[in-house]
C-alpha cells in the first residue's frame, strides 16, 4: 500500500544537497518505517533519471525555463503517441487527441506544458504524485495516464480522453434545472473526497477541469488533471501571475484564501471545498463570487486581498442584483423569482459555509457538502446554517478594526466623562 506522506518528504528531499544531507533527512524523518524509506527512496531514483536527460547547465538559470515556442502540432510523434488534432488550451498547456500504438492501441488527451515551467521540477513533482494518482478509480475522475518529456524538452502529460465540455457550458446549453445541476455537484463532490482520501489535493478545480460527457443518454461529470495541477504549481510571484496571465484568468477566481498567500505550503483538502462553493456558486447564479472583470483590473496584490478578505454576497444576493437574471433563470429552465427562492436559504447556507474564510468553518470533507446539497434536495435538515449575531459581529470587529477602536475609545471617554461629574 502506498503512503501518502511518502510524496511530502520526497518534495522536502529532492531539494537537499548534497546526498549526506538527504539521507540525513531521512533517516530521521522515515525513522525505522523502511517501507515509507523505500517509497521515498524510489521517488528520489525516478527524479534523479528525469534529471539525467533533463538538467541544464547550473551555470546559466535561464535554460531551465524554456522560453522557445511551442513546435509540436498535429501528425508530431511523441513517444508512443501521434498527436491528432488540438482539443484546447490553457494557461498551462496546449491539449491534443493523440493516438496511443504500444503497448495498446487507443485514443487519449496529451497535454504538453507551455514555456515557461522548470522541466525537470514538473517531473520530479509529478513522479511524487504518480504513485497515488494510479491508484484512484473512480467513475468520475479522469485516469492520468503517462508522463514524460518532448524532443523540445517539454513536460507532457497522458490523460484519459473526455469527449466532454465544460460543466459550466453543459448545464447552461441543456437549460438544465437547477436540481438537475445539483445531482451533478454532488458526483463532483464524491470524485474530490476519492482523491482525498487517497491523498491528492486537486488545487484547481475550476469548469475547465470538469467536464461532462454524455454516456447512453447520461450525462457523467468527469474531473480532470489531478496530480497535474501539483505538478506544475509555481511559487506565487507577480512575475509568475503575470507571465502565465492566462493561468489567472481561468484560476483566479476559484483561488483559496490560503492559496492567495505567498507562502501557499499549508494548502489541505479544504482548498478543494472552497473551490466546490465556487462552483456550485456559478453553477447556481452564472457569476462567481468575485467577479472575473473587477479581479482582473485589480493590481496583483489586491487581487489577493480581495480572495483573502473580502465577503463575497450570498448567491440569492447576486441574484438580485443581476441585470441579466432573466437570462440566467431561462437557463436554468425557471423564472427569475423561483430561481430566486430556489437559492435562498439552505442553499445559501451551503454555498457560504464551503466559501468561509477560516477554513476550520468549512465542511471539512466533500462528502459532507455533497450530503447536505442532497439533504437540500429531500428537504431534510442540513448541516449548514446562517452564522450567530455573535460571529457576525466578530467578523464586523475583524473588518473594521479601526473604526470601533475609534468608537470604543469615545465612549470610555464618554462614561468617564459621567462617572466624574456624578
Amino acid at each position: 500500500m502506498w503512503n501518502p506522506k511518502a510524496n511530502e518528504l520526497f518534495l522536502e528531499a529532492v531539494e537537499r544537497q548534497p546526498r549526506e544531507s538527504r539521507n540525513a533527512y531521512l533517516d530521521e524523518a522515515c525513522g525505522d518505517d523502511a517501507a515509507l524509506r523505500e517509497q521515498v527512496e524510489s521517488l528520489l531514483a525516478a527524479s534523479d533519471r528525469a534529471g539525467s536527460f533533463l538538467e541544464s547547465p547550473a551555470s546559466n538559470d535561464a535554460l531551465t525555463m524554456d522560453q522557445s515556442p511551442l513546435t509540436e502540432g498535429p501528425g508530431a510523434i511523441i513517444g508512443p503517441y501521434k498527436l491528432l488534432q488540438q482539443i484546447g488550451e490553457g494557461g498551462m498547456g496546449v491539449v491534443f487527441m493523440a493516438e496511443q500504438t504500444e503497448p495498446i492501441q487507443r485514443t487519449v488527451a496529451l497535454k504538453i506544458i507551455k514555456p515557461g515551467m522548470d522541466t525537470r521540477q514538473v517531473i520530479a513533482r509529478f513522479e511524487a504524485e504518480r504513485q497515488v494518482v494510479a491508484m484512484m478509480d473512480h467513475p468520475n475522475i479522469a485516469k492520468v495516464l503517462d508522463a514524460g518529456t518532448t524532443d523540445s524538452g517539454r513536460p507532457y502529460f497522458v490523460m484519459e480522453l473526455v469527449k466532454g465540455v465544460s460543466i459550466t457550458k453543459y448545464c447552461d446549453e441543456k437549460h438544465l434545472p437547477l436540481p438537475a445541476r445539483l445531482e451533478l455537484f454532488t458526483q463532483i463532490c464524491q470524485a474530490v473526497q476519492h482523491a482525498h482520501q487517497k491523498g491528492i489535493i486537486h488545487r484547481d478545480i475550476k469548469p475547465n477541469n470538469v467536464l461532462v460527457a454524455e454516456y447512453d443518454n447520461q450525462a457523467v461529470p468527469k474531473v480532470i488533471d489531478f496530480g497535474v495541477a501539483k505538478a506544475t504549481a509555481q511559487k506565487l510571484t507577480e512575475r509568475t501571475m503575470f507571465t502565465e496571465f492566462g493561468q489567472v484568468l481561468g484560476t483566479m477566481e476559484y483561488m483559496s484564501p490560503e492559496q492567495a498567500k505567498f507562502n501557499q505550503l499549508d494548502i489541505d483538502t479544504r482548498s478543494d471545498v472552497y473551490s466546490l462553493g465556487v462552483l456550485l456558486y456559478e453553477l447556481l447564479t452564472g457569476s462567481t463570487p468575485f467577479e472575473a472583470k473587477r479581479l482582473h483590473a485589480a493590481a496583483f496584490d489586491e487581487m489577493l486581498r480581495i480572495i483573502r478578505e473580502e465577503e463575497p454576497p450570498k448567491p440569492s444576493t447576486r441574484l438580485s442584483t443581476m441585470a441579466e437574471l432573466h437570462s440566467i433563470a431561462a437557463s436554468r429552465d425557471t423564472d427569475p423569482k423561483k430561481l430566486s427562492g430556489f437559492v435562498r436559504g439552505e442553499l445559501d447556507w451551503v454555498v457560504m459555509k464551503s466559501l468561509d474564510k477560516d477554513r476550520n468553518r468549512r465542511y471539512d470533507s466533500a462528502s459532507a457538502m455533497a450530503e447536505d446539497i442532497e439533504h437540500c434536495l429531500r428537504d431534510e435538515p442540513i448541516q449548514a446554517c446562517p452564522p450567530s449575531a455573535a460571529y457576525r459581529f466578530r467578523k464586523f470587529v475583524r473588518r473594521n478594526k479601526r473604526s470601533v477602536t475609534a468608537a470604543g475609545l469615545v465612549a470610555l471617554t464618554l462614561v468617564g466623562g459621567i462617572v466624574t461629574t456624578t
